[in-house]
């Protein structure tokens, strides 16, 4: 019996200092990287039936609405760096392939010594769908295989999308993602 108490304890113990905790990525020099929706599904869709003017209002309209992610995140985030990137591009980036990752705008992309930082260091996040049984739209953070964090770890932030009276914006969003998260870590020290 007390072998495998023993046992069990120890395992327990290398799992709290060995365990990969995913918020102290984010602490500990790592970054998170923000998905921005591209819609090309639907564009092409426009396209293939010769919808020009509704594909070019789709593709302008997903424009808009990036930049205000991206504005919204400089402003509010400061609990680690914040990079960018298309959501076409997520395969490449789970390699470990950082060469379409950006700062604040598509044209400045990060340095070597940014990108070898970045290798497993990271968290995803994307407004959009939260995978699971509801299906409800939130700023959602998962890992680098895609998959929802575990609890009692931050997982998601509600938008409230389509509920006009209680819908959040952009920034409140991210500020209350970066609380729970501050949170989190300050629990876990």
């Amino acid at each position: 019996m007390k072998k495998i108490y023993l046992l069990v304890l120890s395992v327990l113990i290398f799992q709290l200092t060995n365990g990969q905790n995913p918020v102290s990525k984010l602490n500990n020099g790592g970054a998170l990287l923000v998905r921005l929706q591209t819609n090309q599904h639907l564009i092409q869709y426009h396209l293939d039936k010769l919808e020009l003017d509704q594909a070019k209002l789709i593709e302008k309209n997903q424009k808009i609405k990036n930049q205000k992610i991206i504005e919204n995140f400089q402003e509010n985030w400061s609990l680690c760096p914040i990079y960018f990137f298309y959501s076409n591009d997520i395969n490449e980036i789970q390699n470990n392939n950082f060469k379409k990752v950006f700062k604040n705008k598509p044209s400045i992309i990060l340095n070597d010594v940014e990108k070898s930082q970045l290798k497993d260091n990271f968290l995803f996040a994307y407004f959009g769908d939260y995978p699971g049984y509801l299906n409800f739209d939130a700023l959602v953070l998962i890992n680098q295989n895609l998959e929802p964090l575990k609890k009692p770890i931050p997982r998601y932030v509600r938008t409230y999308k389509g509920l006009w009276i209680f819908e959040r914006k952009i920034n409140k969003t991210i500020r209350r993602l970066q609380k729970k998260i501050e949170f989190y870590a300050s629990r876990i020290k």
